[in-house]
């Protein structure tokens, strides 16, 4: 540490381990940046660049193509990392052995067999280790979990959960997470936000999974290297993609992003996917992943022996609950508050949670039980949408008396 707050070092410099790793662990106020590290110099010298411009460095900093260089820098207290998913078993792994504290990006791994190999890095570790599954800390899951909790509606049954992405064309199908041999399938990439939350809201852990999906909307027979920029409907098409002015949904403006044709070849990712969960205590569940939807929402049902509650999440916080007892004629309406910062106050949430840990001093892995067990769920259904049957998810073996 220095000057009360914790160095930490952005290993990944995309837009989410720069705006999210620079943005929300500084503006924290209890973290510096102390190091960067990506395979890439010009991403080091972008990133260096725009944290200057934003104020977000307190003294120069070392940038590294050496991960291991890197994890040996003098003064680092803790690594987020932000690394392509491909990259996060492998990265993470040796975080771990070099003894720091880590903050990975959703999702855990690629694999079951890379989420379970994290957990077993972290094993005699002696740090902090926490997921990015920030959408736990948001006001209106938080709020949906203490009713839960409350017994409102009794024993979780049955839910369904609904992922409507209206800019899944924009984010996914303009650059290399159009294929499965970057991402492995967009319910890995996008829906572990989702399939988390309702593994936590229902308690339980995920066995058996069946999935169906299709590439119904994007894809074609585009050539590969097409691009926006050239394209002869540029003006006209509604896939056209900026790449000097893009914004993301975290309030980030990106240049230089891809953008390649979305109806390429070479697209194979599932545009639209239903999936089926079975838990280990008897509760089901429905998810639905859309990329083609006209609105950017998140909707939750889960009906217990007790009652029914309805959750909806919108980046903009429009936040509502819906609340209804068996055998009541009417049901009641809850509002949660608005937080600053990113994913519904997600994002601010997750990073004192991270700081809480580190300040308690005790080797932790929280929450990486739910995003070892929504990755699961994912992978799982990515192999059922190809098999065409119900794939079963492995247990685990956590350490005893630790908070996962």
């Amino acid at each position: 540490m220095k000057n009360g707050k914790y160095g930490i070092g952005i290993l990944g410099l995309g837009g989410r381990g720069v705006f999210f790793g620079g943005g929300a662990f500084v503006r924290n106020g209890h973290f510096y940046i102390e190091c960067l590290c990506d395979v890439r110099q010009d991403k080091i010298d972008s990133a260096i660049d725009w944290l200057k411009d934003h104020d977000l460095l307190e003294q120069p900093v070392k940038g590294y193509t050496d991960i291991d260089a890197f994890l040996a820098h003098p003064g680092l207290d803790a690594v987020v990392v932000a690394t392509p998913d491909f990259a996060h078993a492998d990265c993470a792994v040796k975080v771990l052995q070099a003894k720091k504290n880590m903050f990975l990006v959703k999702p855990m791994a690629q694999s079951i067999a890379d989420c379970d190999r994290i957990i077993g890095a972290w094993q005699g570790s002696d740090v902090v280790f926490m997921v990015g599954l920030e959408l736990r800390y948001c006001t209106l899951m938080r709020d949906c979990k203490a009713l839960i909790e409350a017994g409102e509606i009794g024993k979780v049954i049955i839910g369904t959960v609904v992922d409507n992405v209206s800019v899944g064309g924009q984010y996914y199908f303009h650059g290399p997470r159009r294929r499965k041999a970057y991402i492995k399938s967009l319910l890995l990439e996008k829906g572990t936000h989702s399939l988390d939350l309702a593994n936590w809201l229902v308690n339980a852990t995920p066995r058996k999974v069946y999935a169906s999906g299709g590439l119904d909307v994007y894809g074609g027979d585009a050539p590969n290297d097409k691009r926006c920029r050239d394209c002869e409907i540029r003006d006209t098409c509604p896939e056209f993609k900026d790449t000097n002015n893009f914004k993301m949904d975290y309030g980030a403006v990106l240049s230089d992003v891809p953008d390649y044709c979305v109806f390429a070849r070479e697209c194979d990712v599932s545009d639209n996917s239903h999936v089926l969960v079975d838990y280990d205590n008897g509760a089901r569940l429905t998810y639905m992943e859309c990329h083609f939807t006209p609105e950017y929402t998140r909707e939750f049902m889960f009906v217990g022996d007790k009652g029914k509650i309805e959750a909806f999440y919108d980046n903009e916080q429009n936040f509502k609950i819906k609340l209804w007892k068996r055998f009541e004629k009417e049901p009641r309406y809850i509002y949660p508050e608005k937080s600053e910062g990113g994913h519904g106050g997600g994002d601010t949430g997750i990073v004192e949670a991270f700081l809480g840990c580190l300040q308690e001093g005790k080797p932790s892995m929280k929450g990486a039980k739910g995003a070892r067990d929504s990755a699961a769920i994912a992978i799982a259904a990515a192999e059922s949408e190809e098999s065409g049957m119900p794939v079963l998810i492995p247990d685990v073996p956590y350490p005893q008396g630790i908070e996962i």
